[in-house]
């Protein structure tokens, strides 16, 4: 009896192979005679938007803000430390009343630069993905151009999930970023 469910399941693994083989035959797209094999390219956005001068303009501005932020913030805490240090040497001298009202307004000046840091963060945000997106609609038709001048079916992006490996060969980045600063003059 073990024999017998020994090829049963030696059999069902041949099976549950061959039709896997099989299936994944049919899903590689093969030419047939006369036709051209299938063209395909990979892209890598991100080092697209790095490398090129307008992508390297934008992050420099995005720098600059952040700079602005950091300063600004560091100025506002800077003050805050102040007053903090000049309470804690003045609480002596202070009626509970007033050491109470001045440890309030510490307490709700720290809440204000904690929403500024969280405000000016979002700003931020929003400020890095319409660059993303203005840099994605820009560089879109000279992606286009590319694919249709070099006879490209298919341009994948190098980064996104499911491409797990590709041949450098297929890699047009560098060229893209040439064309898109080219177009950019």
């Amino acid at each position: 009896m073990k024999t017998r469910s020994g090829i049963v399941v030696a059999i069902a693994r041949w099976f549950v192979v061959a039709c896997v083989t099989s299936g994944i035959a049919f899903l590689v797209p093969t030419p047939t005679f006369g036709q051209k094999p299938l063209k395909i390219g990979v892209v890598n956005f991100q080092e697209v938007a790095l490398q090129c001068k307008a992508g390297k303009a934008a992050k420099a501005r995005l720098e600059k803000m952040a700079d602005q932020v950091r300063k600004e913030v560091r100025g506002k805490e800077e003050k805050l430390v102040a007053r903090q240090k000049e309470l804690e040497t003045a609480a002596s001298r202070l009626t509970p009343a007033e050491r109470q009202h001045r440890a309030e307004a510490l307490e709700k000046d720290e809440l204000a630069i904690k929403r500024l840091i969280q405000d000016k963060t979002e700003e931020l945000r929003k400020a890095e993905a319409d660059s993303v997106v203005e840099l994605a609609r820009q560089i879109d038709p000279i992606l286009k151009a590319y694919a249709a001048e070099k006879g490209f079916d298919l341009i994948l992006e190098a980064r996104r999930p499911g491409l797990m490996y590709y041949d450098q060969k297929l890699d047009i980045t560098a060229e893209i970023v040439k064309r898109f600063d080219q177009a950019s003059k």
